[in-house]
């Protein structure tokens, strides 16, 4: 079952998916593997703040991996990547390995790639992980990058039982940032989580407010 902090080890949660969510149409759900996900993140302009549902953590490795090593080996961006339910190290292991097989020593010492905590990356400030990104925006700038993209497991406000902070943090940030801004963030969120501690309400506020929303499937 889904639990607190992972280690390395795979946690594949035997679960029946609910893809049936109120949503204006603007706001339709796509629904995809890792494929037709990769496919829709990697096309993301800047100033997008999309919503990800994944359903474990094999698929979103898959995911995110990818989406790093293009990040980083073609597009020149920095990356941020604040994991929960694995470790930092944990992140580390898949990007050097089968998953994307980057040497991420030298992105890591030039500030290129930021792997933090998401229970210390979202409680370090009342504006959650947007100082950081917001400063990195800054460096990017003025060390020749692209631009930033982040990727943020939410489960860390679950861990400590703050539903109503997480809503309040994510209504507070903009369906859409300024392109001027060149940063792209991809909130994600397990799917069991999503479907048990939310209300329906709440669901619907939360797809309404992203500026897109994917449901990955294994």
């Amino acid at each position: 079952m889904l639990q607190g902090k992972s280690t390395n080890s795979k946690r594949d949660i035997n679960y029946d998916y609910d893809y049936d969510y109120d949503y204006d149409n603007n706001h339709k759900p796509i629904i995809g593997d890792t494929t037709r996900t990769l496919l829709q993140i990697m096309h993301a302009d800047y100033g997008a703040h999309y919503l990800i549902l994944y359903p474990d953590l094999t698929t979103l490795r898959e995911t995110y991996s990818q989406y790093i090593k293009t990040s980083l080996v073609e597009r020149n961006e920095i990356m941020i990547i604040l994991p929960f339910y694995e470790t930092v190290e944990g992140v580390r292991d898949v990007l050097t390995k089968n998953y994307a097989n980057i040497d991420i020593k030298a992105y890591e010492k030039e500030q290129s790639l930021i792997i933090v905590d998401s229970l210390k990356g979202y409680s370090g400030s009342p504006e959650g992980i947007m100082p950081v990104l917001k400063q990195m925006v800054k460096f990017a700038k003025s060390s020749g990058k692209s631009g930033v993209s982040a990727f943020g497991d939410m489960g860390s406000f679950f861990h400590n039982n703050n539903e109503n902070s997480l809503m309040k943090y994510e209504l507070s940030l903009p369906s859409e940032y300024n392109s001027e801004m060149n940063l792209k963030t991809f909130c994600l969120y397990h799917q069991k989580e999503f479907d048990s501690k939310f209300t329906d309400k709440q669901k619907e506020q939360l797809l309404g407010h992203h500026g897109n929303n994917l449901i990955l499937t294994p």
